[in-house]
């Protein structure tokens, strides 16, 4: 395999992350896991592989914000680890779609470098494998597991189900036809967030829902939810219970306790329903998320406005009149979001956004310009996250802070 060869292989690898059936199959898997055993577990070990080498990108938190290897190591972190698609991220990173993808193809260069330099020009030196027992091999599984969730889990911790669930049917199209299973989903658009990392809780659903469809034979399974207080209650039944034929063939006695585990990890709860001895479905129980945006504004009546905007929508609403105290809010809360206006005494919002992007504990943030100053353009190229002009209408304010999560 060429260098050029090797470096569309590890794009393509990284474009399928955590489709951990894709890469049970990839080129890669060969040349960078130099460890035997069965595929499932070696491709976990290349999903590692990848993440730490997009993680050795990080300059660390003393570099410039405006750095070359910031911009590429956050790009390769929104891209690949969180899953936004590229016209958010390049949003996110103000930077034009064909920008975007000239840092893009950087990044991943970047990235193949060090995995060619590493498995390639210097392969690893790899002593013999030693046999495991059972119960150790069921506890290295688990520690795989923690260390693999404990990277993702960095990423901010927010997903809707209306967003995960039809991406993950389609993996399991041919499983459902095989088995001749109906999906019904009755899931309401209007679901709040869960405060869970959207990709563990990808591979959750992936695996509690094969373990479902291996166990069954001609019937439905239905995905419904519903909003108990501060959880959201996902229910996935297997319908009717003449279609639980057998526990999943492939189950060797630690895949529950393993997505038990991924749940604990999350701040989740899977919980078994059964239909006699067999297991039926699951009920998973996830905490709404509820956000924090920090609203900055001299007039109380825009903060109160704000406020009864946010407060009906899980948004829990700081607020902030003096321009000199903005800083150190956003250090000690770490806001999802600030709402900042220009137009404040002894200090403007020019000042604040610019102090914000420039320490190193805030320049994360998202920064919403809230203006009467009709300055958007100028704005965006200072680094804010969106511009809008007052008066600024509940729904306009919404979609502002939704359109921050894609």
């Amino acid at each position: 395999m060429t260098r050029e060869e090797f470096a569309a292989q590890v794009a393509d690898a990284c474009e399928h992350l955590y489709d951990l059936v894709y890469l049970r199959t990839h080129p890669l898997l060969d040349l960078l896991v130099r460890s035997a055993g069965p595929e499932k577990k070696r491709a976990r070990e290349l999903h590692g592989i990848l993440l730490e080498a997009i993680n050795e990108l990080d300059p660390g938190p003393q570099a410039p914000a405006g750095a070359q290897e910031c911009r590429r190591h956050r790009l390769l972190m929104l891209r690949y680890v969180k899953g936004l698609a590229p016209q958010a991220v390049a949003d996110q990173l103000i930077l034009s779609l064909r920008h975007y993808f000239r840092v893009q193809s950087a990044a991943l260069e970047d990235v193949a470098a060090i995995l060619w330099d590493r498995y390639v020009e210097r392969p690893p030196v790899t002593a013999a494998p030693t046999p495991d027992p059972g119960e150790d091999a069921a506890l290295s599984r688990l520690e795989l597991l923690r260390l693999e969730a404990a990277r993702t889990v960095q990423a901010d911790r927010f997903a809707r189900l209306s967003d995960v669930v039809p991406g993950v049917l389609p993996l399991l199209a041919e499983m459902l036809r095989q088995h001749e299973l109906q999906v019904r989903l009755q899931l309401a658009a209007t679901l709040p967030g869960a405060s869970v990392d959207r990709s563990l809780l990808r591979q959750m659903l992936l695996g509690l829902l094969g373990y479902l469809i291996e166990s069954a034979q001609r019937g439905a399974l239905v995905l419904a939810a519903q909003v108990e207080g501060t959880t959201i209650c996902l229910s996935l039944a297997l319908e009717p219970p003449e279609a639980i034929v057998a526990p999943p063939p492939a189950d060797d006695g630690d895949r529950l306790p393993a997505l038990a585990e991924m749940a604990a990890i999350t701040g989740a709860r899977i919980l078994p329903c059964y239909a006699g001895p067999r297991i039926a479905g699951f009920e998973v129980r996830l905490p709404v998320a509820e956000r924090t945006v920090l609203v900055v504004d001299d007039n109380e009546d825009v903060l109160a406005l704000f406020r009864s905007f946010l407060s009906p929508h899980r948004y829990r609403v700081v607020t902030e009149r003096a321009a000199r105290a903005v800083l150190d809010r956003a250090r000690q809360i770490q806001p999802y979001a600030i709402t900042l206006d220009l137009m404040m005494p002894g200090q403007d919002g020019w000042d604040v956004l610019q102090s914000l992007l420039n320490h190193p504990e805030t320049r994360h943030i998202p920064v919403i310009i809230c203006s009467v100053l009709k300055q958007k353009e100028l704005a965006l190229s200072l680094g804010a996250a969106a511009f809008l002009a007052k008066p600024i209408t509940e729904q306009a304010l919404l979609a502002a802070l939704e359109a921050l999560e894609r």
